[in-house]
């Protein structure tokens, strides 16, 4: 697989050259001017150089009022020379200007900001995004038609004046930290955008009305740039890092209590050429990044948790691939996961991560006009030690030598409106011992193709996928494999599926196709066909939460964007799902509606009303058994969102959710977002939800008597789970380079369960009541068949739980030179479990501060180098 990645780049970059693109003559051009005076970045613009450069004018609204022209006037020039592109930018106001101080990459609300966005690769399809507010606090992305991604943090100055009529902004961007052709003569892409935080307006360079499809491929043109060196090609940025931790190891005999150590790494970004870099870590250490919050889940189904780290998070928009909203074929938090294997005996110390010893990583465009990312990460053997009843002590492996690859290939043309791209995975594991070729899988293979087309000026799109998998493994392995949630190849009413205990190896597919189109400026709509085999696997190096469907979806929208007499933008939409298995059985019919409307005083309400029709089957409620009936449902969840311009903010709604079962679901959630300073954001939130679950499943006990459900008894019990959550966190920002966040989230759960009862027959919703209705209940075991000697019997399940968290972190972050950073990082944790079952706020609350802490301390210290 990955010598059909490397053939694969190869022969994208010995492609012939793509054309330039003809450029679009309504669309507005302006000139860069080259000089050869040094420019003083000061937010100043009192270098002679700025003179001989052409403004940039004639902004124009995108909001409040489409169309008309901006309310004040704007004036940007552009400079370059060997190093750099330069920025010059008069933001005239009549207005005192609206500013806060903040970290880099913090939130745009409530301030005024100057953005400049390049498409350096003229591709009209990828770009880089420039912001800076009257403050000097600096914002910076990768851009994509889908995606912003804020992780990307390339090394570039920007400086700030506030003055009586309006503010000054400088920036100057190296060409090191951008990607561009070869070519002497170059035309890039590029839209200057402007927003003014106390009328909310936001207005552009390059317009294009709302009813257009806009976006990159409508950017302006930047000319006039010829021979622009790549610059220096090397960045080398070492880290080292001290940790202390001071942890409850709960009776792990390996471990001290307080333990003390150092470690160090390395990052290197090489520029292969003007438009190809190479990215590498070396150990790297991701000690500063914000915990995960806290969840109950009570599924089969693992809890999808976004990925936060910086290596694998910049850039990541090359990779995506075949995303139908549930699985995904690449999910990078694979890499450096928790160990899978654990030894069978209490007293054991496993690690908490799989650590990362190298990952390396190529992106860019080459010369033939196609889009490549390659990345290849190899984590280590991790060791598991243990201690028998015996107090003999031992070590096994938790986790064996694996090494990650993705690759990806796109090309674009037609000015973006058409893209081609391919994508192959690998996942190859060391499994040196019987052990572990019993238990993981040695290899997992992905491929796939996918296209993008528009037409009609971009009013149609048709995008779609295919992609097909292929795992390998010990026989003991695949039956494993064919048992997980999405498969259940077991299920023993289920004709097009069967589970072999013979293979060796699993495949499957997945594909879907997507049409859209939009209609004048108001209204859009969508169709979608989507279908995933039963062997479909891509858990190795994806997630994954389905398999075996066949799905059609049915949407429309319409938007109103320019404010009337009442409204200032209002929009309403609605989708039909209708999902079967490969068996052609009807799992699922539901539909979506929902709308929101703002008010001229920025005050926002909405709604949501979804619908799942009765009379489908639930082929995952058993799971692995027969099929049930899903219970229809009908769901209600409004919000209201106060105006975002003011220094208190209000978020508030809720949900509620009753089926025909008896089931009902309710939520209700409030954030308030306070701003006491122009360097303060203050975040609160609070949500409360509770939950009468008609059945939840405990078990499957096998007895010859059930004939009914094929020989065994599936056992469920209603089930009142409550939640609730506070999520508060503090921004507090000295200056652009040296801020604090603070994270704290307390999370306390409760679920009572009632009594046992069993799966009455197949295709049903009906439960039969140990005790009541079927059998009896004796001394804390459930007899199904009655007593009698030899009768089969097993004890009463009693998972009551009340589980309390608290997870926080504070992370106080100085760019103490460009490039460079230290992190001064805690964190801490509390967890706590009784059995109670009800919920109690004060004593689950005391419970939860009473329990033991464990604390992390971090200080991280990284230095950039551009020899």
């Amino acid at each position: 697989m990955k010598k059909l990645a490397l053939s694969l780049v190869l022969a994208c970059a010995a492609a012939p050259a793509a054309a330039q693109q003809a450029e679009d003559p309504d669309l507005p051009r302006a000139m860069a001017t080259r000089t050869t005076q040094p420019i003083r970045i000061d937010g100043a613009l009192d270098d002679t150089a700025w003179q001989a450069a052409t403004p940039i004018t004639g902004f124009r609204q995108l909001d409040p009022q489409e169309g008309q022209p901006a309310t004040e006037r704007t004036e940007l020039r552009v400079l370059y020379d060997d190093q750099a592109l330069y920025i010059g930018a008069v933001l005239h106001d009549r207005h005192p200007v609206t500013s806060r101080l903040g970290r880099r990459d913090m939130r745009m609300q409530a301030s005024d900001w100057l953005t400049v966005i390049l498409d350096s690769n003229h591709d009209h399809r990828t770009a880089f995004g420039f912001e800076i507010n009257p403050h000097g606090v600096r914002r910076d992305q990768t851009r994509s038609p889908n995606d912003e991604d804020d992780s990307w943090d390339p090394v570039w100055e920007a400086e700030t004046t506030v003055t009586d009529s309006g503010w000054v902004a400088e920036m100057r961007i190296p060409f090191s930290q951008l990607r561009f052709s070869a070519e002497a003569i170059q035309t890039w892409g590029m839209q200057v955008e402007r927003q003014i935080a106390r009328n909310q307006e936001f207005s552009v360079w390059s317009f294009t009305p709302r009813e257009q499809p806009g976006g990159i491929p409508r950017f302006g043109h930047l000319a006039g740039l010829e021979r622009i060196p790549t610059g220096k090609r090397l960045e080398v940025m070492p880290y080292a890092v001290t940790r202390a931790e001071h942890v409850d190891r709960r009776g792990n005999p390996f471990r001290e209590e307080r333990e003390y150590g150092m470690d160090a790494g390395l990052d290197l970004k090489y520029r292969v050429t003007s438009n190809l870099t190479l990215d590498a870590t070396v150990n790297p250490d991701f000690g500063q990044v914000e915990v995960d919050p806290a969840v109950v889940n009570l599924s089969a189904f693992e809890t999808f948790f976004p990925e936060k780290r910086p290596f694998f998070v910049e850039g990541a928009e090359i990779f995506r691939f075949g995303g139908d909203g549930t699985n995904n074929v690449f999910y990078s938090r694979r890499i450096g996961r928790r160990p899978t294997l654990a030894p069978p005996f209490a007293a054991r110390d496993v690690p908490d991560a799989t650590r990362i010893l190298g990952a390396v990583k190529l992106s860019g465009r080459t010369q033939g006009g196609w889009s490549i990312g390659i990345l290849d990460a190899v984590t280590r053997r991790e060791t598991a030690r243990f201690r028998t009843p015996g107090g003999e002590d031992g070590s096994t492996t938790a986790e064996p030598l694996t090494n990650y690859f993705v690759g990806r290939a796109r090309r674009e043309s037609r000015a973006g409106q058409t893209a081609v791209g391919g994508f192959v995975g690998a996942v190859n594991r060391d499994l040196d011992t019987d052990a572990l070729s019993q238990s993981l899988r040695s290899a997992a293979y992905s491929a796939g193709v996918d296209v993008f087309h528009q037409w009609a000026q971009r009013t149609w799109t048709l995008n779609g996928f295919l992609a097909g998998t292929h795992v390998r493994g010990d026989r003991p392995v695949i039956i494993a494999t064919q048992r997980l949630p999405y498969h259940y190849f077991q299920r023993p009413d289920a004709d097009h599926l069967r589970l072999d205990s013979a293979l060796t190896s699993l495949a499957g597919f997945a594909g879907a196709l997507a049409l859209s189109r939009r209609i004048g400026r108001h209204w859009n709509v969508n169709g979608r066909v989507n279908t995933i085999s039963p062997g479909y696997e891509v858990s190795d190096l994806g997630f994954q939460r389905r398999a075996d469907r066949l799905d059609v979806e049915l949407g429309g929208s319409y938007s109103e964007t320019r404010p009337g007499k009442l409204f200032r933008r209002y929009s309403a939409f609605g989708v039909a799902l209708v999902e079967h298995n490969y068996g052609w059985e009807n799992i699922s019919n539901r539909i979506f509606s929902g709308g929101n409307v703002q008010f001229l005083n920025y005050w926002m309400v909405g709604a949501n009303l979804n619908f799942s029709l009765a009379g489908t089957l639930d082929d995952r409620l058993t799971r692995g058994g027969p099929g049930a009936r899903r219970p229809g449902f009908v769901s209600f969840s409004p919000f209201v969102v106060s105006d975002p311009r003011k220094p208190l903010v209000l978020e508030a709604g809720g949900s509620v959710q009753r089926d025909d079962a008896g089931g009902e679901d309710a939520r209700v959630f409030a954030q308030l977002l306070m701003r006491p300073a122009p360097n303060w954001d203050v975040s609160l939130g609070a949500s409360y939800n509770w939950a009468d679950q008609a059945a939840q499943y405990l078990m499957a006990v096998p007895d010859p008597a059930a004939a009914s459900t094929f020989g065994r008894r599936y056992v469920f019990a209603p089930l009142e789970q409550t939640t609730a959550v506070l999520e508060a966190r503090l921004n507090y920002t000295f200056t652009p380079g040296l801020s604090l966040q603070v994270f704290a989230q307390p999370f306390i759960a409760s679920g009572d369960f009632g009594a046992p009862m069993e799966l009455a027959r197949p295709r049903s919703f009906d439960f039969l009541v140990y005790g009541r209705d079927v059998g009896e209940v004796v001394d804390g075991r459930v007899y199904p068949n009655g007593r009698g000697e030899g009768a089969l019997s097993f004890p009463v399940v009693e998972p009551d739980f009340n589980f309390r968290s608290l997870r926080g972190n504070a992370v106080l972050r100085w760019e103490w030179r460009p490039g460079s950073t230290m992190y001064l990082a805690w964190q801490q944790t509390r967890r706590d479990e009784q059995p109670y079952g009800d919920f109690a706020l004060r004593r689950d609350a005391e419970g939860l501060f009473g329990a033991a802490p464990d604390n992390v301390f971090l200080v991280k210290v990284s230095y950039w180098l551009n020899p």
